[in-house]
């Protein structure tokens, strides 16, 4: 028997190929469940490097490869149970309130059952940590220059009262947080920034590539039919409007054909599937305009005859550029305002 779970709520027979919660299963498919099932496994945050992960263990023998075949992860909170797992209970296991430290397993806390280390995709070397405060974040390795954008970018997003990630850098002097990060900080004291994390035992993120769904992040008509796709039935025109124009401004292009980089948050109460906050800035450029990026999104949004939405929408991160004095990004937004206000 493989079960995959939501926390401990059975929501599709591996074994049989049948899903047996529609609103919780995370893939939907009405005619190739097998299929997307597949696809799901291939690009959720676990699969390539946890292979890594399970010759380790294996190599060490006894229940701990069981463990590393529960494929548990800090971006959502799907495992798979088998027969040997009748009595586990995901509380027990998961990473979300256990230790997967070694230094914290050495101060007597129990250790997760996962290995999050291993377990994180991307470009940049990344690893999972928890402080002291309980919060737990995936550091990710940048050059200073990149960080500083980024932390700037949370920021923004932040002060235009938008729905995104947090984040934090260690100084000598402790955390930063993007609320309080300063505008003229020295980036060359930075080479890793912290990415706080935006799922919990209450809530898990689906990516665009998990689904199978393409999407043109400078489209906000193509970002908006892909959440729709991806589940959500409240109409999200102005939301994926204002994510396709907060990236224009701070010059974020990894997000145009990066499926990884759009998602949904799926409740697991209520099985309600909502937009994602923004996450990942690390393409923001504070020193250069991404000229074909706005010539595209200007297109893209007169197309769509959203112009006048796009002048409202622009309005509170006009006036974040102006209180943070973040002149590249002003003029970005003033460029995009001039073409749509006319």
């Amino acid at each position: 028997m493989a079960m995959l779970m939501l926390c401990d709520k059975p929501v599709y027979d591996i074994s049989k190929d049948v899903v047996l919660d529609n609103a919780l299963c995370p893939f939907m498919s009405a005619d190739n469940t097998k299929k997307a099932y597949a696809i799901w496994r291939k690009h959720r945050y676990y699969l390539k490097t946890n292979r890594t992960a399970e010759r380790v263990i294996a190599q060490s023998g006894g229940k701990n490869t069981r463990e590393a075949k529960r494929r548990l992860s800090l971006s959502d909170s799907y495992w798979v149970k088998h027969n040997y797992d009748a009595s586990t209970k995901f509380l027990d296991i998961t990473p979300y309130n256990n230790s997967f430290s070694l230094m914290d397993v050495d101060r007597g806390n129990t250790r997760s059952s996962s290995v999050p280390e291993l377990v994180l995709g991307g470009s940049q070397p990344k690893q999972w940590g928890r402080g002291q405060d309980g919060i737990t974040y995936m550091s990710k390795a940048e050059q200073g220059k990149q960080v500083h954008a980024e932390m700037l970018a949370v920021k923004l997003a932040h002060q235009s009262r938008l729905k995104s990630m947090n984040s934090f850098v260690r100084t000598e002097q402790g955390k930063i947080y993007a609320n309080t990060y300063p505008v003229d900080f020295d980036y060359s004291l930075l080479g890793l920034i912290n990415i706080v994390n935006i799922t919990s035992t209450e809530r898990s993120m689906i990516q665009f590539d998990q689904l199978g769904i393409g999407v043109n992040g400078y489209n906000p008509l193509s970002v908006a039919e892909a959440y729709a796709k991806a589940g959500v039935a409240e109409n999200v025109a102005n939301i994926a409007l204002t994510q396709v124009l907060f990236d224009s401004v701070t010059g974020n292009v990894d997000r145009e054909n990066n499926n990884g980089n759009w998602a949904i948050f799926l409740d697991h109460k209520s099985g309600k599937r909502t937009p994602s906050w923004m996450y990942d800035f690390n393409w923001a450029n504070l020193s250069t305009e991404a000229t074909d990026m706005m010539t595209k999104v200007i297109s893209y949004v007169g197309q769509a005859k959203m112009e006048k939405a796009a002048v409202g929408l622009l309005a509170p991160i006009k006036d974040a550029c102006i209180n943070l004095g973040l002149t590249l990004w002003y003029d970005n937004v003033q460029k995009l305002v001039n073409v749509f206000d006319k």
